[in-house]
Formats: structure tokens, sequence, C-alpha cells
């Protein structure tokens, strides 16, 4: 089986997290402007090994900050969902090492210090930001998986969904049609509810897997049909009522569905998606 792609979730409704996870770590950006402002100084004598090893010094800090911020935001994604991987690159741990050695560095060769107490002031700053900031997530979110389904399936699938429920955004931001769009986001807003129930219960995966492919691949291929007519303007009346038929079936029969998946209904949830799959087929969908 391939490996696992990275799972990345879609929209999250928490802008409390979002402006945390905005201000998190803006002092790493701020503390070494020390480290600048003696580089400047530096230059302006026209000391050159001065210059040099201030200006390195300063922009190891700098990378740093925008190592472990993006580590913040892998982390906060990794925070909000009841399944995810662990990150496979420790972006926070391979921050707070750079972090550390660069102190520890700048402390001999800028600051005079001895190599002894450089070291010290190197661990200080690597203890200090884990205990900040910590390090890197390193066990896999699986949730309740269970023996008929395994955890990369799982993220899998998952990933293969918000890749198609993104696609289905990004053609809706290009439909002007205040009607459709109102769909569109109905629509978008119940395959991300449907997404919820399997990371509740990802042994829902098997009975989902065939309703979340005909569903999303349909809404995607008639939405991006529909803004490439629209583009070059060939839409007709008939072309928008087609349209408007299709995404009120999608609609109607994901909300059944979905009340039919978190029932565990398992036959009608198989009946009624061969219903969908043969509409989307007779309006050439599929």
């Amino acid at each position: 089986m391939s490996s696992a792609k990275r799972y990345s979730p879609g929209k999250n409704n928490d802008p409390v997290g979002q402006i945390r996870l905005g201000l998190k770590g803006i002092l790493l950006y701020l503390m070494p402007m020390p480290v600048l402002l003696a580089a400047v100084i530096s230059l302006v004598k026209g000391n050159f090994w001065a210059t040099i090893i201030n200006g390195g010094a300063f922009a190891a800090f700098m990378l740093a900050a925008v190592i472990a911020r993006h580590g913040f935001k892998v982390e906060y994604q990794y925070n909000i969902k009841k399944l995810a991987l662990a990150p496979r690159t420790p972006y926070k741990t391979v921050a707070a090492l750079l972090l550390s050695s660069t102190t520890g560095a700048t402390a001999w060769l800028a600051a005079d210090y001895n190599l002894f107490s450089s070291i010290l002031i190197g661990g200080a700053t690597l203890l200090a930001f884990y205990l900040c900031y910590g390090l890197d997530p390193r066990r896999d979110k699986t949730g309740s998986i269970g023996l008929g389904v395994s955890a990369e399936e799982v993220f899998e699938a998952l990933e293969a969904a918000n890749i198609k429920i993104d696609a289905i955004e990004k053609a809706r931001t290009d439909i002007n049609n205040a009607k459709f769009d109102q769909h569109l986001d109905r629509i978008i807003s119940k395959a991300r509810n449907i997404i919820t129930v399997i990371e509740s219960d990802p042994n829902d995966l098997p009975r989902a897997r065939k309703f979340l492919k005909v569903y999303l691949e349909g809404t995607q291929r008639v939405t991006e049909s529909y803004v490439k007519t629209h583009r070059n303007e060939a839409t007709t009346v008939e072309l928008d009522t087609n349209f408007a038929n299709v995404l009120n079936s999608i609609e109607s029969t994901f909300d059944e569905q979905h009340e039919k998946l978190k029932k565990q209904d398992r036959f009608d949830l198989d009946v009624n998606i061969e219903v969908l799959e043969t509409q989307l087929k007779r309006e050439g969908i599929i």
C-alpha cells in the first residue's frame, strides 16, 4: 500500500486559536535585534569580521524563527484534528537546535564568553525553548481505528476528500451567481460534516468510501464544468436549470446519507448511492 499523505484539514472555525497561532513565536523575531544592531555598528566602524559574525548570527536567528513558526502551524493543525499524522519533519526541534547553537556561537565569537560558558548559554536557550514551546508531536492520532481499516487508508481517504472539497470551493468562487453560491456553500459544509463523522468513527470509512467518491467527484466535475462554460460565456437557461437540479439532488441526497451513516444503516446507504450515481450519469456528469 502506498504511504499515507499528510492529512491537511479543511477550514476550521477557531478564530481565537488562529490569533494565538499568529502571535506565537513573535519574540523569536524580536530577540535577535541587538545582534542586528551590533552588525550595523560593526559595519559602520569597518570591522569586517565582527560584521560577518553578527550578520551571520542574525540570519541564523531569523531562520530558526521561520522554521519554528512553521512548526507551530503544523502542530496547530495536528492538535485541532481528531485524526492526524505526527509531523514527519521535526520543525520545532530543528529550530530549537539551530537557535541554541547560534546563541552559543554568538556568545563565544561575538560576546567574548569562554567556550564552556558559551555552551552553557546555548544549553539554557535550548531548555528555554522547550519550556516555552515544547517539541514536536511524536505520535499519530489514530482515534478508534479498528481491524477493518488501516490508518493509512483513513488518512489517504481524508486527504483525497479534502482535495476534492477544496477544488469545489475554488470553483464556487468563480461562479457569479448568488443562488449557486449558496447551494455550493451548503454542499461544502455538508461534505465537511461527513469528514467529521469519519473522524469520530474511522471504521465507517468502508461504508462511506463509495459515497465520498461518487458525491465529491460528481460535484467537483459538474461544478468545474459549469465554471469553464460560464467563463466562456456559453451558459444558457437550460444549462443553469440542469446545474441547479443536480445541485439540489446532491444536497438532498447528502442529507439523507449523512443521517443514515450516523445511524449505521448500511443497506440504505448503498442503495441510495446507486440512485445518485445513476442520476449523475444521466446528466452526463460521471
